[in-house]
């Protein structure tokens, strides 16, 4: 008997099953097909056939019909990853073990009366709160929002509904008359909720902003500009407040910036790597 576990999977790769396919999306069906017939998997006959209901095809679904009986290896079919996940895991491992250790440090009293019980208390009653506050933000973001919401939606929703569409009528996921009746269905939504209909059956992350190379090239940089102008201030030794602080800043800096650039340069390696790969993933079976 499956759990809810088995079940919300399943359901997760139905929705998304769902969605539109993008003309790269059906080239790379076709090459993985014209892979298979070179192989002597499909004869003539069924490349033609097939590549015909390639061009046909419309959703997810619809593609992984086509290549259901195709080696994984061939599809490049992988499952989905989101593109900042090595990012987001540095960042929270940042914000559980390197944060609050320096705001400790930073609250922490001067004077001849301050010992390390002091530390490790004041360390103790931080690093709770920042853990406390972390999970509950963890279990906010994973709440479900209600769908009967009618608010009237801004005109830079609209705007915004309006420029996906345009995006992926050029990728090929809708046709031209798709496109225009959404269009004109979004320009005369009256509520979110009108707005998001129009959009359920596409991807998500479409106006998502991807990890480039300059990102991780910008993180090198901080961290290497830190590392300089803290060793530059501990050779210097200046006796001043604004030393003081620069240097304080310096060294949070090259605490936070490189596990943060290590993640950068994992998601961005990662997007080249998978660049053009077809996110089908394993065929969600008909009784659930």
């Amino acid at each position: 008997m499956a759990g809810p576990g088995d079940e919300l999977a399943t359901a997760a790769g139905r929705s998304r099953y769902g969605l539109r396919a993008s003309d790269a999306d059906r080239e790379q069906v076709v090459d993985a097909l014209k892979a298979a017939f070179v192989q002597g998997r499909l004869t003539e006959e069924e490349l033609g056939a097939r590549v015909d209901r390639v061009y046909a095809s419309r959703t997810y679904a619809e593609l992984a019909e086509v290549i259901a009986d195709i080696p994984t290896a061939l599809t490049g079919a992988r499952s989905p990853r989101a593109p900042w996940r090595a990012t987001k895991r540095a960042w929270w491992f940042e914000y559980a073990a390197f944060l609050p250790g320096i705001v400790a440090v930073i609250l922490l009293p001067g004077g001849p009366h301050t010992t390390v019980w002091t530390l490790i208390t004041l360390a103790a009653v931080v690093y709770a709160v920042f853990w406390t506050l972390g999970v509950f933000k963890m279990v906010a973001s994973r709440r479900v929002k209600p769908s009967g919401q009618q608010l009237p939606p801004m005109s830079w929703q609209h705007e915004q509904v309006i420029g996906t569409l345009k995006a992926v009528l050029t990728q090929g996921r809708l046709t031209e008359d798709e496109h225009d009746a959404r269009a004109g269905l979004a320009s005369a939504a009256r509520s979110r909720a009108e707005l998001d209909a129009l959009t359920a059956d596409l991807p998500a992350d479409l106006a998502a902003r991807r990890p480039t190379a300059r990102d991780a090239w910008t993180g090198v940089c901080v961290s290497v500009a830190a590392a300089s102008v803290l060793a530059a201030l501990l050779l210097w030794q200046p006796d001043d407040l604004l030393a003081f602080a620069t240097a304080l800043f310096a060294a949070a800096t090259v605490l936070l910036a490189p596990p943060i650039t290590v993640g950068l340069i994992v998601d961005v390696r990662h997007q080249k790597r998978a660049g053009g790969q077809l996110r089908l993933g394993p065929a969600p079976s008909a009784g659930g």
